[in-house]
């Protein structure tokens, strides 16, 4: 028996959401972080046809999609501070780390970051953060640790650093293992250069709520006659039930059976997923 093109194209979408998904769960979940307790923020042109069924594998209820989504990589790329980051190898169980070399190495890694900063002209106020991958030594993979909490020149620091790695893996995974020794394998320091902020979006015009411009047939487990909306058109607070497409120059969204969008004050979408399958 043959598939048709709509059922093909359909079980293609899927399987780039459940991937996308997936993806998510790397980071969170296998992390030991609910992503449930989130919103998904979307950006680029095509992640608005996605990100609503990808919060529903999530079991997320609410997604923020910005006005100039397809450009929010370029702006986050001007808004972010510099950054010039540091590490430096340095096996060794905690007992038998030496607290003066150890000082050295964080001192001489911010010296290096912040001549780097100097080099690129940069005459701003400047912030230093410290942190240390470590691990237990039969584990094959390392616990990032901030260090920022942990004053470097105390007597007492290198137990200090290797209590905040079992705070932080008891955190992360539920369990620490304070009888075993902690091994520092990275020391890491970020120097920041901190920019001024961007300016604000500016407030959509208050006006009336914007009506559809047409329909389209749009097939998601069967078809539906969804109203298509331009997104620049939308008013404050305005509100749209799934099925829906909201479209501008850049970018298509896609509310699904049960989805609710409602537009904010600065032109941006929230959306509340329904997770109708």
């Amino acid at each position: 028996m043959g598939i048709s093109r709509t059922a093909a194209a359909e079980g293609i979408y899927r399987v780039i959401n459940t991937r996308m998904a997936e993806g998510i769960r790397l980071v969170s979940v296998r992390r030991g972080v609910d992503p449930r307790r989130s919103a998904i923020l979307s950006f680029g042109g095509a992640a608005g046809l996605h990100v609503s069924e990808v919060a529903c594998q999530l079991d997320l209820q609410r997604v923020i999609v910005p006005r100039l989504a397809a450009g929010l990589s370029a702006w986050g790329m001007l808004a972010t501070d510099l950054r010039c980051e540091l590490c430096r190898t340095h096996i060794g169980d905690a007992s038998r780390l030496d607290a003066v070399a150890l000082r050295a190495l964080f001192r001489e890694m911010e010296a290096a970051g912040r001549r780097k900063l100097e080099q690129a002209a940069f005459d701003g106020p400047v912030r230093v953060q410290r942190s240390a991958d470590m691990r237990y030594g039969e584990q094959i993979f390392e616990v990032s640790v901030s260090l920022d909490g942990i004053d470097l020149g105390a007597p007492d620091l290198v137990a200090r650093m290797a209590s905040a790695f079992h705070d932080r893996h008891e955190e992360l995974y539920t369990y620490a293992l304070r009888d075993q020794e902690a091994v520092l394998v990275n020391a890491r320091v970020a120097v920041v250069g901190a920019l001024p902020a961007l300016p604000q979006e500016p407030d959509l015009p208050r006006r009336s709520a914007a009506a559809p411009r047409g329909k389209r047939l749009i097939h998601l487990g069967g078809g539906h006659d969804a109203p298509n909306y331009e997104f620049d058109a939308l008013a404050p607070d305005q509100t749209i039930d799934g099925p829906a497409i909201i479209e501008s120059a850049t970018t298509t969204v896609l509310l699904r059976p049960g989805d609710q969008a409602t537009t904010t004050s600065f032109g941006w979408l929230d959306i509340r997923v329904g997770c109708t399958r």
